[in-house]
């Protein structure tokens, strides 16, 4: 766990040093298998106590990122990529966002489109509600959307990044047990992906880490200089209406969701992590089915 043995510091404040991981409060180091290796403040060469010691976790670093297994079994395969990043004309930038939400309420946000309709009017999705079609294909570490018939929007996203007249292919993707993936593409020349992998900080905070990876021809890193800010500003809207969200929840102590049809990804989410043995966060009346499905929608 994040916290010194000695007075319960945050360790993740701390620094790495000579292979141990250092107390920013009292300097306690801590070698990698948790046992405390070092009390600064003892005379030299005395040998800490056997109940010095925190919990410690297997690690791996992949695209930049230091990922933990918190499992008590080895994993059994490696963490998810973040696709194209770093891949050579492609172009990629990151963020991270402390939400004042849970994960589950985080991971349905990022992959609900009726939200986009209100909370991020004209910047992403307006108002004029169309029909579209979407398939959901349910898996047994995640599931997909695929929609069609989708019109462009009029908004300023579509205006600056998506080509006119060129037919989308929109999905999105939530995937075991905290990443979800959309994906944006008009060919091979214009490419969009936002993959947030969330990690939660307690039971009403979570930090995601947001890696947007494109392909915009010759000009990706020109359009990198708007298309940053943009995202930020659109994540900002998510911020607040999550965090309006969690103040109703917490003002009435209890979570009352209804499903509905176009509640694409939200009730397979719950039911995944209700299977892995994990605490679910809403409340659903029958199992989701797990058959391939065709759903009409409007946003």
């Amino acid at each position: 766990m994040d916290r010194c043995a000695h007075r319960n510091m945050a360790l993740s404040r701390g620094r790495v040093r000579d292979g141990s991981i250092e107390c920013c409060y009292h300097g306690w180091r801590y070698g990698a298998d948790g046992r405390c290796v070092e009390i600064p403040s003892l005379e030299k060469g005395t040998e800490p106590p056997a109940n010095a010691a925190v919990r410690s976790f297997q690690t791996t670093e992949k695209d930049g990122f230091v990922w933990v297994y918190m499992g008590s079994k080895n994993p059994t395969q490696d963490p998810h990529s973040f696709p194209h990043s770093g891949e050579p004309q492609w172009t990629t930038f990151r963020m991270k966002t402390r939400f004042a939400a849970n994960a589950f309420a985080c991971l349905e946000n990022f992959l609900d489109c009726p939200h986009t309709v209100y909370v991020h009017t004209t910047w992403f999705r307006s108002r004029d509600a169309r029909e579209v079609r979407a398939r959901v294909v349910p898996s047994e570490d995640g599931v997909e959307v695929e929609f069609f018939d989708e019109r462009e929007a009029k908004s300023v996203v579509s205006r600056l990044l998506f080509p006119s007249g060129k037919k989308m292919i929109h999905k999105d993707r939530f995937l075991m047990p905290t990443t979800s993936r959309v994906d944006y593409s008009f060919g091979p020349d214009r490419h969009f992906i936002i993959t947030s992998q969330c990690t939660p900080i307690n039971e009403r905070e979570t930090e995601v880490y947001t890696v947007i990876t494109f392909r915009f021809g010759q000009i990706g890193a020109l359009v990198k200089i708007f298309f940053a800010p943009l995202a930020r500003r659109i994540i900002r809207q998510d911020v607040k209406i999550l965090q309006a969200h969690a103040e109703q929840l917490e003002r009435f102590g209890e979570s009352r969701f209804t499903f509905v049809k176009s509640d694409l990804v939200g009730p397979h989410i719950w039911e995944l992590w209700q299977r892995a043995g994990s605490d679910g966060n809403a409340a659903m009346a029958t199992p989701v089915s797990a058959e391939k499905k065709d759903i009409t929608l409007r946003f």
